[in-house]
C-alpha cells in the first residue's frame, strides 16, 4: 500500500507499543540467527522464524530454500523445517517445485490487486468495528507515525514509511477487537509482505489518505472510517491493475518474439533443406549425361 525521521515507529507512537505479534515486530527478527532452537514447540518456532525471514526478505521472491543448510544453523533435523514449509506452501507463499526444492512464491501485480480486493473488504470492517472502540490517545499515536515524510522519497524514508504503514493497519485490526478477522488478514498480509518491494504509490499521496481515516474514526463514525479505508486500498488497486496491464503486455511481446525467432529458425532450416535436395537432384541428372 504504501509503494522523516529516524524515529522508531513504537516510539514515534507516543504512548502506544508495537505488539509483539504485528508485523513491524516481525520485522526484526532477522534470518539467519544461527541460534539454537529449543525443543520446546519446535515446529512452531521454526514456522515463525522462516516466516518473519520472508517478510522481511531476507529470502527473497524466486530464492531457494536452503533446507539442509537451515537444518545445520538451526541444529535441529530436516523434518521440523519441511512440516514449516508444507505450511506456508498451504498459505501460498512458498512453491514446492519436484526435483528443484521449494521458492519463495513470486506474485505478478494482477495477483497482488486480487489480493488487495480482499483486504480492502476485510481492513474496511475492521475500522467499522474499530471506530467505537478506538481511544483519542490511539488516534494521536497513529497520527504521529506519518510525521516528516513531506520530503524527497529516498530509498531509507520508503523503508520506514513501510515499516509505519505496516503498523498503522495492522493496529487498526487489533482495535476491532475480532480474532477471526485479525486471522484472516494474517494470511493475506502474508503474501502482500512476502511480494512488497518498495511502495505500490508514494507518501504524498497515501499519507493524506490515513489521516482522513484517522479523521473518521475520532468522530466515531463507522460507515465514513469504512469508506474512507475502501477509497485508499482501492486507490491501490486500480494503480496494480494498470501496472498489471503493462506486465501482461511485456510478458506478450517478449513472448511474440520468441515464437516470431523460433519461426526464423525453423523457416531457414526448411529453406536450407530444400536448397540441399535440389542441389543433389541436380547433380544426380548431371552425373546420369555424363554416364550417358
Amino acid at each position: 500500500m504504501a509503494k522523516a525521521g529516524s524515529a522508531d515507529p513504537a516510539h514515534a507512537a507516543g504512548s502506544t507499543r508495537v505488539p509483539d505479534r504485528s508485523p513491524l515486530s516481525q520485522l526484526s527478527q532477522v534470518y539467519p540467527k544461527v541460534v539454537p532452537i529449543q525443543r520446546e514447540s519446535l515446529e512452531e518456532q521454526v514456522y515463525a522464524r522462516l516466516r518473519a525471514s520472508i517478510i522481511d526478505r531476507t529470502i527473497q521472491p524466486g530464492q531457494r530454500i536452503p533446507v539442509d543448510r537451515l537444518a545445520q544453523e538451526f541444529r535441529i533435523s530436516r523434518t521440523p523445517i519441511l512440516n514449516a514449509l508444507k505450511r506456508l506452501a498451504q498459505e501460498r507463499v512458498v512453491d514446492c517445485v519436484s526435483r528443484r526444492g521449494v521458492f519463495v512464491r513470486r506474485f505478478s501485480k494482477r495477483e497482488m490487486a486480487r489480493l488487495f480486493e480482499v483486504r480492502e473488504a476485510l481492513e474496511g470492517m475492521a475500522v467499522r468495528l474499530a471506530a467505537p472502540r478506538i481511544a483519542p490517545r490511539e488516534i494521536r499515536a497513529l497520527e504521529k507515525l506519518f510525521r516528516g515524510f513531506d520530503g524527497p522519497p529516498t530509498a531509507a524514508r520508503i523503508r520506514r514509511y513501510i515499516e509505519r504503514d505496516r503498523y498503522f493497519h495492522w493496529r487498526l485490526v487489533e482495535l476491532a477487537g475480532n480474532e477471526q478477522l485479525m486471522a484472516a488478514l494474517d494470511s493475506v498480509n502474508m503474501m502482500f509482505f512476502a511480494y512488497q518491494d518498495g511502495v505500490v504509490r508514494p507518501p504524498a499521496e497515501t499519507v493524506p489518505e490515513h489521516l482522513a481515516i484517522l479523521k473518521a474514526l475520532g468522530r466515531r463514525d463507522p460507515e465514513a472510517s469504512e469508506t474512507a479505508m475502501r477509497l485508499h486500498i482501492r486507490r491501490s488497486i486500480e494503480r496494480l491493475k494498470v501496472e498489471a496491464e503493462a506486465e501482461d503486455a511485456r510478458a506478450a511481446e517478449a513472448l511474440g518474439h520468441g515464437r516470431a525467432g523460433h519461426g526464423t529458425r525453423t523457416r531457414r532450416s526448411s529453406s536450407g533443406g530444400t536448397d540441399a535436395s535440389r542441389g543433389n537432384a541436380a547433380g544426380g541428372r548431371h552425373h546420369e549425361r555424363a554416364t550417358r
